[in-house]
């Protein structure tokens, strides 16, 4: 019997294993590369300084939240197989970290051993701070100058009321009902003096007589905020016009409305000034906003002559104003 013939079967084709769908497919891929592209753009600005208008002025400020959301998205994109643009994130994100790392780390500070100075500075917003913790905070830390930003007659009658003008009786006083005026209230006799142009807000500059010693200048820093419509020329004009460390030692104390992350800033900072905040570790505490209110952000400053030693460094909260209290501590060369 003639055997069945049989047919060869041919074997299934191997097309291998199918391709690996990014996590999420596209809809995902769209709202996590979308914000990427967009904190590298912002990445970038901010390395390169690059601050020209109200929107960036603003972002800029934000960067200790845009490094920490950086971090959380790079790992977001590389956990869905987004790896080249997770990477780049991360990176970023860590470029960006490594800028914050000297606000946290105290620093040297120069072996001096003069007279010492207490400062505060608190933006009373349009007089609105609570005058009895005003006065207390000036009462209890010894304080020798107060610097009062958006100060009203109002404000400045209820903290003598209060005893201001018996603690601190010397007065330099630029103030009106709107809160654009500034007073500082001082232990020591003030002489004022000019020591730049005259700016939107007002920002006296003074000599602070002290016994024993050389003499501090002392302006009282108030600049226009640069993040409303067509202002930001005028927040860079005001930072660069602030006075320059002289022969005679000088201070700048008040609201710049800038932060570290501001390149204006930074490089007022650079020509020879030291920050209270970041000299002691603690510059990443804020000191305007509370949440629910907004982000609360660094741009209240106590900026020193870099020859004098900062002794301490504190921030204060204070009811009815949206800034809180510095108080630092300097000793003089």
């Amino acid at each position: 019997m003639a055997r069945a013939a049989t047919r060869a079967v041919d074997p299934e084709p191997d097309y291998g294993d199918p391709p690996r769908r990014r996590a999420g497919g596209r809809g995902l891929g769209f709202f996590l590369v979308t914000p990427a592209l967009l904190f590298v753009a912002y990445a970038v600005l901010r390395i390169a300084g690059i601050e020209s208008t109200e929107v960036l002025v603003a972002a800029m400020a934000l960067t200790p939240y845009l490094a920490a959301f950086g971090l959380v998205l790079g790992l977001l994109c590389v956990l869905t197989r987004r790896r080249v643009v997770g990477i780049t994130v991360l990176l970023l994100a860590i470029g960006l970290g490594t800028l914050l790392v000297p606000r946290v780390l105290s620093e040297e500070q120069p072996a001096v051993d003069g007279d010492r100075l207490r400062i505060m500075s608190l933006n009373l917003f349009v007089g609105r701070a609570d005058p009895r913790t005003v006065f207390g905070i000036a009462r209890d830390q010894k304080i020798d100058v107060l610097v009062m930003p958006e100060v009203t007659p109002a404000a400045e009658a209820a903290l003598d009321e209060l005893g201001l003008a018996e603690l601190l009786p010397n007065r330099v006083s630029d103030t009106d009902a709107t809160g654009s005026g500034t007073a500082v209230a001082s232990r020591f006799p003030l002489r004022q003096i000019v020591l730049m142009d005259e700016s939107t807000l007002a920002q006296p500059s003074m000599v602070v007589d002290m016994p024993g010693s050389d003499d501090v200048e002392l302006t009282a820093v108030h600049i226009q905020p640069g993040v409303r419509t067509g202002t930001a020329g005028t927040w860079r004009t005001e930072l660069a016009e602030l006075p320059r460390p002289a022969e005679r030692i000088r201070v700048l104390a008040g609201d710049f409305n800038a932060s570290f992350d501001h390149a204006a800033f930074r490089e007022l900072m650079d020509r020879g000034y030291a920050d209270a905040a970041e000299s002691t570790g603690d510059g990443l505490s804020a000191t305007w906003r509370k949440w629910p209110l907004g982000p609360p952000v660094t741009i209240d400053h106590i900026l020193v002559d870099d020859r004098c030693a900062i002794a301490g460094y504190e921030v204060f909260d204070v009811g009815g104003t949206d800034h809180d209290a510095l108080v630092s501590e300097l000793i003089l060369p």
